[in-house]
């Protein structure tokens, strides 16, 4: 009995073996093809001198991608909130001299830039701390827009006033929920203060500083001390530093930047096993790297996704224009967001 049971497990263990070596060589084979598949790619690259379609004609996604343009240094700008916002402080980033039309909601923002009320959008998409900014990714779906360039701006938080006082004679504190959250080893000292949230932290700064009252404090940045007069009571509350937030400038026109290395994409993929990999897989097979994804519930179809994608490359790349326009025929739902550059401060601001 006991032998039987040995020869079992003995030939259990050959199966396995054999097993394994027939994945071995289904590797081997595996990497034999990558192989030619670049190979040949690569010879196709030098005998086609411009991105083609599957039909040999150019599409109307190269032609998109053909545009040209740089951000002008005076514009008509829509940002989400008011003045010394942190949108505020990207539009200044991004324009010499823009001329600035604050909007409630993002949605508002959006809409001025479909509507041809203003050239551009500023809209923050990510922060490096709280993650992706998901009500401005579900706005991008319904939208019809362009990112023509990205920034980061450097969230310091500071305590003011609406006029000099300690610290210990607040009971209010006034700010956005995000702000509050990020500043909470300061407010757990002090567990008789009131928070309250609001829509935006400059308009948090706004409010106390109408109130003139000396135990309201909103938590904003040092702009808003300038704009409202207000006392900066305690600079820096925030629990983390470094803490920026990325901002996209939108446009209703395409036009991309010479120095764009960044592409932006939105799409599906068919509701099957792999079809996630084999799309990634593109990406790894064409030495691009992928870095940012982010999936948002696709309301058209019940428990199916949408995909955003941050993309690594240049677009006047013809390995790049070859994949987008691959995906752009080969999916159900493609939507191409936009090429653009990185225009930042943030880090300089860091080391001051």
């Amino acid at each position: 009995m006991r032998q039987n049971q040995l020869d079992q497990i003995r030939n259990l263990q050959l199966q396995i073996a054999a097993m394994e070596q027939e994945i071995e060589h289904l590797y081997a084979e595996r990497k034999n093809l990558v192989q030619e598949s670049e190979s040949r790619l690569q010879d196709l690259l030098q005998t086609v001198e411009e991105p083609m379609n599957g039909s040999g004609r150019q599409s109307e996604l190269d032609r998109i991608l053909d545009i040209r343009a740089e951000l002008p240094d005076y514009a008509r700008v829509a940002c989400q909130g008011v003045e010394g916002s942190f949108s505020h402080q990207a539009a200044d980033q991004f324009f010499t001299a823009p001329d600035i039309q604050f909007f409630e909601q993002f949605e508002d923002v959006f809409r001025a830039v479909e509507n041809g009320e203003v050239e551009y959008g500023i809209l923050p998409i990510e922060n490096s701390t709280a993650g992706s900014v998901i009500p401005v990714y579900d706005l991008m779906r319904k939208h019809n827009f362009y990112i023509i360039k990205d920034t980061k701006v450097l969230v310091r938080h500071n305590l003011l006033t609406a006029m000099e006082c300690s610290i210990e004679d607040i009971t209010d504190v006034y700010s956005h929920p995000q702000a509050l959250s990020q500043c909470q080893e300061l407010l757990e000292q002090y567990p008789d203060i009131r928070i309250h949230e609001y829509s935006n932290t400059a308009a948090a700064a706004k409010f106390v500083a109408g109130e003139r009252n000396t135990r309201m404090a909103a938590i904003a940045s040092a702009k808003c001390a300038e704009l409202y007069d207000l006392h900066l009571l305690q600079k820096d509350i925030q629990d983390v530093s470094g803490n920026a937030t990325r901002f996209i400038c939108i446009s209703k026109t395409p036009g991309f930047s010479e120095h764009a290395n960044r592409i932006s994409l939105c799409l599906t993929v068919p509701h099957k096993p792999g079809s996630l990999y084999h799309l990634l897989h593109k990406f790894a097979l064409n030495h691009l790297n992928l870095c940012k994804l982010e999936s948002r519930p696709y309301p058209k179809k019940k428990f199916e996704y949408l995909f955003y994608l941050d993309v690594e490359g240049r677009i006047d790349d013809f390995q790049v224009r070859w994949l987008l326009n691959d995906l752009n025929n080969q999916l159900g739902y493609f939507k191409f967001l936009g090429s653009y550059d990185e225009k930042t401060a943030a880090e300089t601001e860091e080391q001051k």
